[in-house]
């Protein structure tokens, strides 16, 4: 493997790992919102 192919795969896993990251985190966030709210409709 190419020195330039290397830095391709390493940015692409890195761009693929922050994606994967910030959907996880944006998920976690709406679903919390979502029991805080279904927890206030309760009572």
């Amino acid at each position: 493997m190419s020195e330039r192919q290397r830095r391709l795969i390493g940015i692409v896993l890195l761009v693929v790992g922050i994606g994967v990251a910030s959907s996880q985190a944006l998920l976690t966030s709406c679903s919390a919102v979502a029991a805080a709210s279904a927890t206030t409709l309760v009572r």
